[in-house]
């Protein structure tokens, strides 16, 4: 079973883990937001340690409603620990991801409710191209983060192992 697995490994990696800060803002001062694709898992691809940045997943690594509502309260929280704001936002897609796969129009009012825009919005998203694709889910969050918050932009290409910023 595949439980039995994990927890085995959970208890190897635990024996060995280093004392990680228990501060509620991560150490790079960083939020990924990246897909829930399993072949681009943005610890592995970035080189995350625990403690470094918090990753928020999702089918397509979306900028959603439900993402700015989660950035809404984590930078609620950061400012309870008294650091405020200035933080790093990336926003990683990847080649070959499965959301591209509804870009038609029949898969429009599931994409449209998913992100929170109107059927005929959604050609905008550029599903099919991730370049387009972070391009415009970093404009969208650009218009409503703080002033100081940088918010980038990768592509993570599954064949290469490499991320371009944008």
């Amino acid at each position: 079973m595949s439980l039995d697995i994990l927890v085995k490994r959970n208890s190897v990696r635990a024996a060995g883990l280093r004392a990680v800060s228990r501060s509620l803002s991560p150490s790079l001062r960083t939020v990924v937001i990246a897909c829930a694709d399993h072949r681009a898992d943005p610890a592995h691809v970035l080189g995350l340690e625990p403690g470094e940045a918090v990753v928020l997943r999702n089918p397509g690594g979306r900028v959603t409603n439900d993402v700015l509502r989660s950035l809404l309260v984590l930078a609620t929280v950061a400012s309870v620990d008294e650091l405020g704001s200035g933080f790093d936002i990336v926003v990683m897609h990847h080649t070959d991801c499965g959301l591209s796969r509804l870009a038609s129009a029949d898969h429009a009012p599931l994409i449209a409710g998913y992100v929170g825009v109107t059927p005929e919005e959604v050609a905008d998203l550029a599903l099919a191209d991730p370049l387009a694709a972070v391009r415009h889910d970093v404009n969208r969050l650009r218009a409503v983060v703080q002033p100081d918050t940088t918010v980038t932009g990768l592509v993570y290409d599954l064949e290469s192992g490499t991320v371009c910023r944008t």
